[in-house]
Parts: C-alpha cells; structure tokens; sequence
C-alpha cells in the first residue's frame, strides 16, 4: 500500500483537514499531491507527517492477523454470526498493535460486512462512507469487498437500484480473489440475483443463481444451497413459471428439513402457500401457511404475522368467516400486545384492520380508513399492488350501494396504481 493512501487515510481518520495537516510541515498542494502519490516525500518530510498523524514511521507485516482475517472472512461469508463474533473480538484485540495500512484497511472493510450480517445499518454506512474518498486507492482484492458490501448495504436498506451497480462492479475485481474464490463468487453472484429479481430482470437474476447454486453445492454449503433454491422458486413464480417454481421451492423444503433449517423452512412454507393461492388452490395454500406458522417462533416477527395475513386471506376466499375472525383476532393480539408493533408492523395492521372491516360488513368509518390512511400509507412505499386491491374493493363497495360517482373515483385511483407498477 503507497505512502499516499497511509497518510490520507490517517489523515480521514483524525478528522483533519490537508490544512491542517500540511501547516508548519509544507504546502497544500504538495500535501494533496503526496497523498494522490504522484510525489514520494523525503523521509525528514514524511517523518514529520507521521509524527503529527501520530502513527509509526515504519510499517511491519503481521501475518498472524491476516491468516486471522481468512478466517473471520470465511465464516462472514456464511453469515455464521456465532463465530464471527468470536474471531472480531481475537481481531479487535490486536489491530491497535498494527500499523500496517493494508491491514487497518482490511479490517474495516471485513467490519462492514460484520456489521451488516448483524443488521447494524448504521454502523456500515459510518464506514462506507469513511472509505469513498480512498476508494480509487485501494489494492483491487480490497475494492472487490468494498464494492460488494456496499451492493449488500444497498440492498438490506430496499434500495435495489442503488445496489445493481455496485455488484456490477464488485465483477471486475473478482479475479483479484485469491483465498475463498468460490466462496467469495458465489456470495457475490448470489446477492446480485437477488438484486437482479427485485429489479425484475429476471433471466439475469436465474443466470447468477444458477451460477451460486452451482459452487455452494460443490462446496457442500447445505445452506447457502437452501437459500439458492428458494429464490429460484420466488423468481419462477415471479415469471409465472409455476412448475419450475414448485420444484425449487420442494428442493428447499427437502434440504431445510433434513439439516433442520427451520428458519428457511419456515419461508419455504409461507412461499409454497403463496404459490397455491396463485393456482386457486386455497386449501392446499392454508396448509402450507398452518405449516409456516407451527414452525414460528413464539415471538413476534414479520414473516409470522405475514403468514396470518395469508392464511386469513385465503380463508375468506373460500367464505371460512369464522376462522378469518379467529385469525383475525391472533394476528390483532400480537399486534396489540405491545404499543411498538403496531407502528413497527403498519403495514400488517393496516391489511388486518382491512379485512376487519370485511368481515364486520363494512361498518362505519370503512371508507375514511381506506382513503385517508390504507392509501397514503402505501403510496408512501410505493407499494402499488395493494392500492389496486384496495381502491377496487371501494369501488366495488360503492356500486353496491349506487354510489356510481365515488366508484368511479375509486377505480380510477385503482387504474392508475396499476399503471404505476406496469410503468415501473
């Protein structure tokens, strides 16, 4: 690493201006150039750069912390948070001993992904941000992790668009790899299918987890395989793609049931129930989301309440009103159970409050609720699709009771929710 980037980067890091560095030791210009290393600095110069960043004048390897860093790398890799914990907390407690840049560097960089796997949003962004201006200057194998875990970031934040091109270009660094090459490739080629199928690109989205799929089984990664085949499920499902869909989601169920994945399994119900009520198969779709939900958690978390949403949906498609009610009444319980779900969870209690309403055949204050909050509420998140079922279950409403003006306000509202999503 090039005495540029150590002086800059410590130079980030102490908050300090080029300035307030340069002053009393030389000029800006020189300083930036220094730090651009389109100029080596005599020693006597760079000694008293080093003396006012406070850091060692020499530099020696560690190599004790890089076979560390593998390590901790591999199990970040697998999203296995019991042992990265323990390899950070061995890591931590030697990097202040280091004054090696490529390997201060190294650890930050691995600490993004730490913090991500942690759901630490926050704390990653502190760090993204911290290395964009130093970005250009990193050794290639160091931009490949950076750029990969800012496409991660992105991602976790539901920012798909602001994600594609950061795995585009973590591609171009991958022939930099040289520990963990499958590893890091399918990682990498997985989280860019995801994106990929957010973004509904989804022949793109199939050809990057095809390829993951393909190395985790070579490297006997049962798990990652399970994730592979249940986001190929989701993505054949998306292309209406049925058949090819059920055999990847039956694949998934296959391996979480005989590694005990329960919380993939669970996933894989709720996906395989979604899939039924696509075909008009309710029954068969309850009995995946009853399924789904016996594997829950006992706490409350989204893809349980979601499961209730489902399992209330498709029993009043087949008219089971006594058990939307009783479903009804568990998905409002958890809800209610503490003040916090419900501004957590507004999206799930706007869609059982919804169907409350149904239920109760449409008592007074239906059409304020639906207006004046359900709306607005998901015009906020751009979540067209429900504005549809929405606004067409009003107007539907309002024919019925020859409300012939007000229904066609509705529908309007529902046809240009569903312009929005064609449009997208």
């Amino acid at each position: 690493m090039s005495i540029g980037t150590r002086i800059r980067y410590y130079r980030l890091q102490k908050n300090l201006s080029l300035e307030e560095l340069a002053k009393d030791i030389t000029t800006v210009p020189y300083l930036s150039s220094i730090e651009n290393n389109d100029h080596t600095p005599p020693i006597e110069l760079l000694s008293q750069l080093c003396d006012k960043l406070e850091i060692p004048f020499m530099t020696y390897q560690n190599n004790d912390l890089a076979q560390l860093f593998e390590e901790w790398n591999r199990y970040l890799l697998l999203n296995d948070t019991q042992n990265s914990d323990a390899y950070y907390q061995r890591i931590k407690e030697r990097i202040s001993d280091s004054n090696d840049i490529f390997v201060v560097m190294t650890y930050n960089i691995y600490l993004i992904r730490y913090h991500l796997i942690h759901n630490d949003l926050e704390a990653a962004k502190t760090i993204i941000d911290f290395f964009i201006p130093l970005q250009n200057d990193m050794p290639d194998i160091l931009k490949f992790s950076y750029q990969k875990y800012r496409g991660n970031y992105f991602y976790l934040k539901g920012q798909y668009l602001e994600a594609e091109p950061f795995f585009k270009d973590a591609k171009n660094y991958l022939i930099s790899v040289k520990e963990l090459y499958n590893i890091e490739k399918a990682d990498l080629f997985y989280m860019y299918g995801l994106t990929l199928g957010r973004l509904n690109k989804n022949t793109l989205s199939i050809f990057h987890m095809d390829e993951a799929l393909s190395i985790f089984q070579q490297c006997y990664q049962m798990r990652r395989c399970t994730d592979c085949h249940l986001m190929l499920g989701v993505i054949y499902r998306r292309m209406q793609d049925y058949k090819e869909a059920e055999k990847h989601y039956n694949f998934a169920r296959q391996l979480a049931i005989s590694s005990n994945y329960i919380d993939i399994l669970i996933k894989v119900e709720n996906n395989l129930g979604y899939l039924k009520a696509k075909l008009g198969k309710s029954e068969e779709a309850i009995d995946h989301y009853l399924k789904s939900f016996e594997q829950s958690n006992p706490s409350i978390n989204e893809d349980k309440i979601n499961t209730i949403i489902n399992i209330i949906k498709e029993y009043h498609k087949i008219g089971f009103k006594e058990q939307v009610e009783k479903w009804l009444h568990e998905g409002l319980d958890l809800l209610q159970s503490n003040e916090q779900f419900t501004e957590i969870y507004k999206e799930q209690m706007i869609e059982l409050r919804f169907y409350q309403y149904i239920v109760n055949d449409y008592p007074p204050g239906f059409e304020d609720f639906i207006l004046n909050e359900a709306i607005p509420y998901f015009e906020s998140i751009k979540m067209y699709q429900r504005i549809v079922l929405l606004a067409k279950t009003l107007g539907d409403y309002y024919q019925e009771r020859n409300e012939y003006k007000s229904a066609a306000t509705s529908f309007a509202i529902a046809n240009s929710a569903y312009e929005k999503i064609i449009n997208f």
